[in-house]
């Protein structure tokens, strides 16, 4: 019982953090239709939640350090995982589908679990390879003709889109291993989330996007600020508790929580490969979240 308790344990966070990621691009989606420009809502949403997340810390009596590892960190994380991703894929999705970006983001997990290996930081098990594998081959089954990407002239941006998984698996890969001892998890989202609002602030400035844009994207943009800070609060909590190879198996959640928030507020219907590749996804989810214990015997 305690071994399933444990085995259990990463999974209902995942599940929140995908759920609350896969709505990303809806929101993106819904202020990008009434003229707001993508790093503008890229750098409203980090600077509310960094904010929020900072009064926060002061809240609960937590100061925000700002020694030089801290602020290589901040840097670091901001820049890759909030910053140059929201860029690309904030443009990307003015041309693409909700849906279809959202099956873009498990390639985070394969990439992170091959850099894990490559910089020696987690022991990547056969068998956590093999659950990437599986999960990678229901995105590919589901970008399969009938399924997600409705018209091929979008091809280049869809490409241009598959960079934001590169960033969110370089920022897995570096939160880890830049991450200073002993600093409370909220504490690093709100250092993560300052860092990449002053990055999208500048990079807004200077691509001519700082402008005025119709006032009735506020609550949007704000509810989209609320669930980003949530988002990195739960990222950086399983990071500490579970690695950066474990944490990046969200990518799976966001594809089929994606789709549903697709369907449900831009009635884009995926086809019937989806219910195929939604359970490659969540075989591949569970091999790499369960503990090796149980397949010890096998080499996993």
């Amino acid at each position: 019982m305690r071994v399933m308790h444990d085995a259990l344990r990463p999974l209902p966070p995942l599940l929140l953090l995908g759920t609350i990621w896969g709505a990303t691009p809806g929101f993106v989606k819904s202020l990008g239709a009434i003229g707001w420009p993508p790093l503008l809502i890229a750098a409203c949403a980090a600077a509310g939640s960094a904010l929020m997340l900072v009064l926060l810390c002061r809240m609960r009596g937590l100061a925000l350090p700002l020694s030089r590892a801290h602020l290589r960190h901040y840097a670091v994380s901001g820049l890759t995982g909030l910053a140059l991703a929201n860029l690309v894929g904030f443009t990307a999705l003015l041309h693409v589908p909700a849906g279809f970006f959202s099956l873009l983001v498990p390639l985070s997990p394969m990439l992170t679990v091959l850099g894990a290996a490559l910089l020696g930081m987690e022991r990547v098990t056969p068998r956590r390879i093999l659950g990437t594998v599986l999960g990678l081959s229901g995105v590919l089954l589901a970008m399969a003709p009938g399924a997600a990407l409705p018209d091929p002239a979008m091809l280049p941006w869809a490409l241009f889109a598959a960079l934001t998984p590169v960033c969110y698996a370089a920022s897995n890969l570096m939160a880890v291993r830049l991450a200073p001892r002993d600093t409370p998890p909220l504490v690093l989202a709100a250092g993560t989330l300052t860092a990449g609002a002053i990055a999208l602030a500048i990079l807004a400035v200077v691509g001519g996007q700082i402008r005025a844009v119709p006032v009735q994207g506020v609550p949007v943009s704000a509810l989209q600020a609320v669930a980003m800070a949530a988002a990195f609060m739960l990222y950086f909590r399983s990071l500490g508790a579970h690695g950066g190879v474990v944490t990046s198996q969200a990518g799976y959640i966001i594809t089929i929580t994606g789709i549903a928030w697709g369907w449900l507020l831009f009635d884009e219907r995926p086809g019937w490969l989806t219910i195929p590749a939604a359970l490659l996804v969540f075989a591949g989810l569970a091999l790499v979240t369960l503990p090796g214990r149980r397949l010890s015997r096998s080499g996993a």
